[in-house]
């Protein structure tokens, strides 16, 4: 009777503690954040913070959000930071829940945070199947994906939800313009942006640096659903820049390097080759969420 007690008590201590886990002090934060800086061997221009520090359900572990920022673009990581306040990691594996299980809801979850861009979506918002795209508008895998979705969206486009993200590479010199393009139509409507997103893929062959203002400005005169004098008046004053950064750290949070990116029910792929196995890919992913709905 005495063991049981004392085990009892250990057992509603721990939980208590966990629950009442003070946060990280302000001394160890900022240890925390030159650790990480000197890892990643961050510069001292980027500012770098604790944004928040969270218990970990009643494990002890602290949850926490780190926040870096520069010039042109924001980033967060999560990482876990155990009870004893000695060891950083970024995933923690719960050995009672089954792992296909902690699969599936952690593709939910990265989908949840994906998926909302209505500016730049197509397709009905209970899909079966939700693909998110990162993308270039200069870059040729980018078009050549863009072609392969074509040849398949009329037959999927009732079960088939696409998402498109902005991903301008710095290699490739008039790629943000075009995404800020595209960007002022998708403030508009999506109807506006997926005319822009189209002639812009289109046309890839033709844009220069030097011409790309002006081939935006002649797609506009060829998109209905567009006020044209607000779309220039975006372009010219880059009122879409913002939009555009929030998809670049939105990439950067989920390390997304390259483009095309896509994640179909959560699952990252880099590329397809074909619209076979765009096809087979659609097709797995119904699969899936008919047997998660089971």
């Amino acid at each position: 009777m005495m063991l049981k007690t004392v085990l009892l008590f250990w057992v509603v201590s721990t939980i208590a503690t966990a629950q009442t886990r003070p946060a990280l002090s302000a001394d160890k934060s900022a240890a925390l954040v030159n650790y990480l800086r000197k890892e990643y061997k961050l510069s001292d221009s980027v500012d770098l913070k604790v944004l928040k520090d969270e218990p970990f359900g009643n494990t002890g572990y602290h949850e926490l959000t780190f926040q870096g920022k520069t010039r042109v673009r924001t980033w967060q990581v999560t990482l876990y930071l155990s009870p004893d306040e000695r060891f950083l990691t970024s995933e923690l594996f719960d050995t009672t829940v089954d792992p296909q299980e902690a699969a599936r809801r952690k593709a939910e979850a990265l989908m949840a945070g994906l998926s909302e861009n209505r500016g730049s979506s197509k397709g009905p918002d209970g899909a079966d199947v939700t693909i998110v795209e990162f993308s270039d508008f200069e870059c040729p895998y980018c078009k050549k994906f863009t072609d392969t979705l074509a040849q398949v969206w009329p037959k999927e486009k009732q079960q088939l939800r696409v998402v498109f993200h902005h991903m301008p590479l710095s290699i490739h010199p008039w790629a943000r313009l075009a995404a800020e393009g595209a960007a002022c139509a998708q403030l508009q409507n999506a109807d506006a942006f997926w005319s822009m997103h189209d002639q812009i893929f289109d046309h890839q062959q033709e844009i220069t640096a030097d011409n790309i203002k002006q081939k935006l400005s002649e797609y506009a005169q060829n998109t209905k659903s567009l006020d044209r004098q607000s779309f220039q008046h975006c372009l010219n004053n880059e009122m879409s820049l913002g939009l555009v950064f929030r998809d670049m750290n939105l990439a950067s949070t989920n390390s997304v390097e390259g483009t095309p990116t896509l994640f179909i029910n959560g699952h990252r792929v880099s590329g397809v080759q074909d619209a076979k196995e765009l096809m087979e890919l659609i097709s797995q992913a119904k699969r899936e969420s008919t047997e998660a709905g089971n």
